[in-house]
Order: structure tokens, then sequence, then C-alpha cells
């Protein structure tokens, strides 16, 4: 037989046993969540939406894009590159500077302190720590006519507004707005720009917004302004951050674009001044139809061999750049006009780890493992580039030999013109190649030019930050809502564990759940100090109750040779003697002739039966005197003509013997022709096997359990007598149930019906009159201390 641990019925009704704790613990969690809403500071939190361009969206409008023809270079963006580079320390320092927020003003009173970001009636205007003292506390009080007192460490430093403070920790200098009054004290904290950016970074989130190039930049603070500006800071920041990356590409290809254009400049030069002066000398003008036809073929692969000697001069340049700066850590020019897609693609995945192991430098450190990589993978990337470059460049050779054959060929043909016309095609070709070279880098050097003036930033502000005005914490709402969910969950956490920890009988179901043996009544809780609560015509709760006990007995015994009913229970205090007694008097007076033999020998209940008529002798000396008759020991109790008593008398040094002696059964043949009922008041069974020696004087036996003393593993004690037949035909006899006021005794109990007992003009009940220490037995005691 199980017990159910979780039944909501004697859940709900143990919680109405204590009800007075659900309002109070509500009162107290209230109170301390208003405390709580008074003395925390709320928080605001603000948020911006920033994308991150696609360099090779195609269909993305943006500067860059109309010049897409020049083939410059586009490259996809990693968004967790960017989210690193946006929450970089170097960037949050520029932040910090920008917005000053390495010093913190704010106002206390006695519930909180109000933080002052931008209505701060001070500021400071210079601070040069000392090497060991970065940070600095302080508490400003003004003191009129431009002075203050300025309070560090408990030391108090006098000084005005405007002048230079020389501190212990370094030289401080504050200024006042001389329109806005000092009322109150100032607290001024400052701590170091560097610690300043690290805490920003800490405090910034940034998280992708699904599967997009969005990112979401989010803030909190206490200060709903400062939350704002840091994001619109921190995004400008890392723009001019992103064009200023950008235009050192573009200024490295400049540089050795500009270097080549000089050279070439100089050649042309000359070239142009032999042609005119050779004209000059011998008046030639123009050359001959096979003439122009020879200068159009050697023009042609003179044009081919410039380009692929261009080519291996760039090609060139930067392997000489990349093996020049091999130990260096330099970007390298990707837009100098380089024709093999397979290298500029290399270049620019080459610039773009320069860019990455530059955001790692700043925010791990130049030890940390992650950014060695970074470097690893630069160096080898840049081996490969070198041995794409080589390759490239013989491809170009064998090029420009073929084309040099070609050409080689034309000037034979050229040598059947006349000798001037010769000379003259001769220093034209070579005029015509520089001005195409010298051209061509012009164009390149313009493409990079424009490019850099048309850099965009890399991202783009779709949602700006805005002040917000609903703090997320403390959440009011929330806070009430948790304040009166713990104010009914404490109590009702305490009602669950005195339930679950609780190994005493509290219920009728108790018993139900540990043994078979069935509950033959249920008597109320006393609450008079009188051991008789039925006397003829009361009609009090609990006298019904035992009127109710008497009608179910006659059910378990209706013939006239069930006439001695044993009381026993599994602990003394169990209100045995009590039952008995007033089972006996209901007994008496339904006319029926009673006698109670008291033979809890070891312990005998002289204060429950002392208001009875008193007698020297009792049924211990009629077991040891074999001289005495039982009418000797039996006396009339005083209470109805038919209700007699056979008291203990002497505590004897062998009750157990006495009790299985002959003259016990003798005085129980005796009682049997003298009475209608036998009522044998016995030792508790859970303490002594005096009880169990009984078993052949009984036909039934009563055992009492009583509500809040009885532990619920003592049943097995009742269950062990029913199954082994250790006591003739035991029933179960439940006290001290709780009797609720109006309403008489406790419903549960299947006894009050729902119906008003009280002792009204129609009331079925008359009113008990408890004493003032039952009262509080039943008020207090009986709920807390079950």
């Amino acid at each position: 037989m199980k017990e159910n641990l979780f039944d909501i019925n004697k859940l709900l009704s143990r919680a109405l046993e204590f009800w007075y704790l659900f309002p109070l613990c509500v009162l107290i969690t209230g109170v301390l969540a208003f405390f709580y809403l008074k003395t925390e500071e709320p928080v605001y939190r603000t948020s911006a939406l920033l994308l991150i361009k696609d360099n090779e969206n195609s269909n993305q409008l943006d500067e860059e894009a109309i010049f897409a023809d020049l083939g410059l270079g586009r490259t996809n963006r990693n968004l967790e590159n960017e989210i690193l580079a946006l929450k970089s320390t170097p960037l949050m320092y520029k932040v910090a500077e920008k917005l000053q927020l390495q010093y913190r003003y704010s106002r206390s009173d006695k519930f909180r302190d109000y933080h002052l970001y931008k209505t701060s009636p001070v500021k400071v205007l210079n601070w040069e720590p000392k090497p060991e003292s970065q940070y600095l506390d302080a508490v400003l009080q003004a003191k009129g006519n431009g002075k203050y007192e300025l309070t560090v460490d408990e030391q108090v430093f006098t000084s005005e507004f405007g002048k230079e403070l020389r501190l212990p920790y370094g030289k401080l200098t504050i200024t006042s707005n001389s329109n806005v009054e000092i009322d109150s004290p100032i607290n001024i904290s400052i701590m170091p720009l560097q610690a300043t950016a690290e805490m920003l970074s800490w405090s910034v989130g940034i998280a992708k917004v699904g599967e997009s190039s969005i990112l979401e930049l989010s803030i909190e603070d206490v200060s709903p302004e400062r939350a704002r500006d840091v994001l619109r800071e921190l995004i400008k920041a890392y723009n001019n951050s992103s064009v200023e990356e950008k235009n050192h590409v573009f200024e490295n290809t400049i540089d050795l674009v500009n270097e080549r254009i000089d050279m070439l400049a100089n050649e042309l030069s000359l070239a142009e001044s032999r042609v005119e002066n050779y004209k000059q000398r011998y008046s030639v003008m123009e050359l001959s139809a096979e003439g122009d036809m020879i200068m159009d073929e050697m023009s042609a692969y003179s044009e081919k061999i410039s380009e692929s000697e261009v080519q291996l001069q760039i090609l060139n340049s930067i392997e000489q750049f990349l093996l020049e700066n091999q130990n260096k850590f330099e970007f390298v020019p990707s837009n100098a006009g380089i024709s093999n897609l397979t290298l500029v693609r290399q270049l620019e995945n080459f610039n773009e780890l320069m860019r990455k192991r530059d955001q790692e430098r700043n925010d791990l450190g130049p030890a940390h493992p992650d950014l060695k990589l970074t470097e690893r993978q630069i160096q080898n990337l840049r081996q490969t580039i070198i041995e794409n470059i080589q390759s490239i460049k013989n491809d170009f050779q064998i090029t420009l030999d073929a084309n040099r054959k070609v050409l080689e060929g034309a000037k034979a043909r050229m040598q059947s013109l006349p000798q001037r016309e010769r000379e003259l095609l001769e220093m034209e070709r070579k005029k015509t190649l520089k001005e195409d070279l010298y051209l061509y880098l012009l164009q390149k050097r313009e493409e990079s030019a424009i490019s850099m003036a048309v850099t965009v930033p890399s991202g783009k502000l779709i949602e700006p930050a805005k002040v917000p005005s609903i703090p997320v914490s403390p959440n009011s709402k929330i806070i009430w809502l948790s304040a009166i969910f713990m104010g009914l969950a404490l109590p009702s956490g305490f009602v669950f564990l005195s339930e679950f920890l609780n190994q005493k009988v509290q219920y009728e179901d108790d018993i139900s759940n540990y043994t078979a043996v069935p509950v033959l009544g249920a008597i109320g809780l006393k609450r008079t100090d009188s051991q008789l609560v039925i006397k003829k015509n009361s009609r009090t709760p609990i006298a019904e109750m035992f009127r109710l006990l008497r009608t179910n007995f006659s059910c378990i015994a209706p013939g006239s040779d069930q006439k001695v009913v044993l009381f026993t229970s599994s602990m003394s205090g169990e209100g045995k003697s009590f039952l008995t007694l007033n089972f006996g008097m209901t007994q008496a007076l339904a006319n029926k002739k009673v006698v109670i033999l008291e033979l809890d020998l070891r312990r005998p209940k002289q204060a429950i039966y002392s208001q009875l008529e008193s007698s020297t002798t009792g049924v211990v000396d009629y077991l040891i005197d074999p001289s005495m008759l039982p009418k000797q020991i039996i006396r009339k109790s005083g209470l109805h003509p038919k209700l007699d008593l056979i008291n203990s008398g002497l505590t004897p040094p062998n009750p157990s013997e006495l009790i299985l002696s002959a003259r016990l059964r003798e005085l129980i043949d005796d009682l049997r022709g003298r009475y209608d009922l036998i009522l044998i008041d016995a030792p508790p069974v859970g303490m002594v096997a005096d009880a169990l020696q009984l078993k052949d004087l009984a036909q039934i036996s009563l055992y009492v359990v009583r509500i809040g003393m009885t532990r619920k593993d003592h049943f097995q004690i009742i269950e062990d007598i029913a199954q082994n037949d250790k006591l003739p035909r035991p029933f179960i006899l439940l006290n001290a149930i709780p009797i609720k006021g109006r309403t008489g005794f406790s419903s549960r109990y299947g006894y009050g019906y729902g119906y008003d007992y009280s002792n009204g003009k129609n009331g079925y009940y008359e009113k008990e009159k408890p004493s003032l220490l039952a009262r509080l037995n039943t008020t207090l005691f009986s709920k807390i201390l079950p």
C-alpha cells in the first residue's frame, strides 16, 4: 500500500491551515521588490543595424560599382572577421577617446546613484596620472566662489575650477558649467582609456541577422544617451578604418606606377627629339606606302612586345617587393595592370590576410597562436605568389621571344627600303612604343587614383541607434510578478516539504495507504480540560462522534457474545485511555452495563481515572491475593450508574506474568456474567508485549491512531497484528482529528457533510467552551507542530 505524496487535495487542505503565511510572505517579498526597484539603477538597451557590403554583389549600387569596368579587385567579406574588427580594442579605444568615456560622473541619493553623462555640472579637462595610479575615484563638493573640495581616499584637497590640482596620484584639472548650480556632491570616476576600451569591447554585442550580411550591434548602459553615442561612434570609426585600409593599398599601387612613369617620360622625350632632329636634318617628312605597311606591322608587334615587357617589369617589381619585405608585413600593390587573373586573386587574398593579421595583432596581441598561424599563412602565400610570378614570367618570355622573331622578319624586309627611310622608320617605331607604354601607365595611375577617391566604407547604416526610453532591467513587471510568485511559492514549498518530510499520520487517507485494517470511527480533537467529553444530553461535535462510533461498533458486534473489547495503541499518549473512558460512557448512556478494566499495569492512567470514585485496591491486588473476590475491586464510576471501573492498583514488579495468570482469565469470566461490555485498557503494543498476551481474552481489538502523533512506520505493527492474527478482529480508532469552527469536525474525514452545526436557534450541536491551553493547541501547535 503505497502513499501518494502528491495528493493535491491534501496539499491544498494543508495549505489552508497555513493561510496566514501566504499574505505574510507576499507582503515581505513585495517590500523586498519595492526596495530592489528603488535602489537598482535602470539599464537601457539600444541597437543599430549595419549592412556589411559584399564586393561581389553585382546588383549593389554604390560608387565603386561605377568603375567595375576598370578591373578593380572586389572580394567577399567574412562576417566573422568583421565582427572581430568591430569588437577590436583599438577601434573601441578611438570611440572611448572621442566620447571621453574614461571620465564618469554621477550623483547619489539615499537609494542609488544617478549617472550624469552630458548633464554633469563639472568636467575633467585634463588628467595626467602617475604610472602607478591609473584609476581615480573622488567626490567633488562645490564651495562657492569657483572653489571646490575633492575627497580622495578620505583625503580632502581644495582647489579652484580651471586650475591644475596636484594630487599624490597625478595632476587633475576640473572645469565647471557656470550656468548649472552644484547643489550636491558629484562622484568622479577616472579609468585608463585602454581599460575603458576593453570594457566597451565586452559590453557591445554583435550578432548576424539571419542569413543576411546585416549585423545587429547592441549595448546596454545605465545612460541611454551614452549607449546611443557609443554605437554611432563605433560605426563611424569602423567605416573610417575600412576606408583607410583600402586607400593604403591604392597608395602603394600609385607609388609603384609613378616610378615607371617618371622613367618612361624621359625615354619618350628623348625618342621624340631624335625623330624631330632626323626629319629636320634630312628633310624627310613621310614614308612610302611600303614603309607605312612595314611600319604598321612593326608597330603592332612592338606594342605586343612592349606589353609583355611592361608585364615583366611589373612582375619583377612585385617580386622584388615581396623578396625585399620578406620579413616584414606590408600590403602588396594589387591594381598595377596585371593581366593574369590568378595572380590578381592571390594578391587580393594576400592583402586580405594582411588586414586580418593587423586586426588579430591589435585584438589578441603579438604572441597569440592565432596571430602566428595567420602570419604563417601569409608567408606561405608570399612564397606561392613568388613561384607563380616566376612561372608567369617564363610564359611572357616565351611570348616575347616569338614576337621578337616576327619583328626581326619585318626589319629584314625594311632593309630593302632606302637608308634614310629605314632609319626614320626605326625611330618612329621606338617613339610609338614609348608612347603606348607611357599612356598605359598613365591610365593605370588614373584608375588607382579614381579608386582611392571613390573609396566607400565597408558598412552601410540601415537602422541608426536611438535613445531608448524604457529600461530593459530591472523589469518592474517581472520583478513584481516574481515577488508575488515567491510570496506564494515559499509557503507552498514549506507546506510541501512539511508534508513530504512529516512521518506522522495527518489524514485518514494515510491509514488506507499503509494498512488494510478498517477504520471503525474517528474522534475529534479534545478542546476542553476535562477527560470526559460525553455526558447525558450532550450535543457537542465530539460527543456526536462518540455516538457515531457506538453505532459503528454495534454493526461489527451485533451479538451478545462480543463482550470483551481491547483498547491498545503504538505508544503512550495517543489517547487510548481517554477513548476507553468516553466509549464506555457512550455505551452506558445506551443502557448497557459496562466495566472498564485498566490493565496498563506498567503506566496506569491515574490522571484520567482520578476523577472517578477512589479505591485503594485494583486488579493487581486481585491477581496476587487468591482470597480476594472480584466484587472487592469493582467500584462505581460516579459518572453513570451502569459504568463501573477496575483500576490497576499497585504497580507490580512482574506485570507480564500477572497478565498471563489464570486468575485474570477467571476475573474476565466472572465479569462476563455481570456486564454487557468489558473494556480493557491495555498497554501500547509498540512498547511492550503485554497487550498481545491478552489475545485469548478479547473478542474485538481497537487500535488507537492519533493524528499528528502516530508515526507512519507504526502501521507495520498494525499490519503485522492483522496478518498474523496476534489480536482478535483488529479495527483502527482514529483520534484527535481537527475540528473546524462553525462547521463542526472536518468534512475530509467524511463526517461534516458541509452543514452549519453552530449553536444557533436551529443548530444541531451545542457550543464547546475550550480552555485557553486547548485553544492555543488548536490554533498554533496543531498546525506548526502536528
